[in-house]
């Protein structure tokens, strides 16, 4: 592995590790009505502001495209730490250099865990799959249209409040990763794209 992807590596952990940060600093000293018991209803709907950056073996310099993305879960509690669930994450975007419509949409199995009971905060793992319409590292004709899957993968955590016995709201951060592979376009093929999309957000939540 070489210095650039390295150090490629290295600046996208760090940035999902802030946004996890603010995100459990902010809400550090609120405390959560523990959830309900197994066997309901689990449901979170939100929006996040949303930032992604296209990368490859032989990319240009990083180019970040800024963006909003619709989350939605619909599932269970396992256990009353415990919730696991079906993960839709939408985020609509721009290529930075043509302009043509960039679509991508994770389709995902996740897990939310509370480590402790009397508090908000969790952690969520996601693992599925990504569909990605005309994505930016392909040079490709704006008549021409085409959709990629990817191997997808999330992390992220936030704090839930109870404001009702079955609604409340919460607060996230995440990142989601699409590993799309070699992909082959007009100006030839391009090896190991990745697309990483770093999210802040909010969502209500039923039970």
């Amino acid at each position: 592995m070489d210095a650039v992807v390295t150090a490629r590596i290295s600046s996208a952990l760090l940035r999902v590790a802030l946004v996890l940060a603010l995100t459990s600093s902010v809400a550090a000293a609120q405390s959560a009505t523990p959830p309900s018991p197994p066997g309901g209803l689990w449901i979170v709907g939100g929006g996040s502001a949303t930032t992604l950056l296209g990368d490859c073996t032989d990319c240009p310099a990083d180019t970040y495209v800024h963006s909003g993305g619709v989350l939605g879960i619909v599932g269970k509690p396992l256990t009353p730490r415990t919730d696991v669930g079906f993960e839709v994450f939408w985020v609509p975007s721009s290529a930075p250099s043509t302009g043509d419509s960039i679509k991508t949409t994770y389709l995902m199995g996740t897990l939310q865990f509370r480590p402790w009971l009397s508090k908000g905060f969790f952690l969520r793992f996601s693992s599925g799959m990504a569909l990605v319409r005309n994505w930016a590292v392909i040079e490709q004709s704006s008549t021409t249209s085409f959709t990629s899957k990817a191997f997808a993968l999330e992390v992220g955590a936030g704090w839930e409040w109870r404001l009702a016995p079955r609604f409340g709201t919460q607060i996230f951060g995440a990142q989601h990763v699409a590993a799309l592979g070699d992909l082959t376009g007009s100006a030839g093929t391009v090896e190991n794209v990745m697309g990483n999309f770093w999210s802040a957000g909010a969502a209500f939540v039923i039970r």
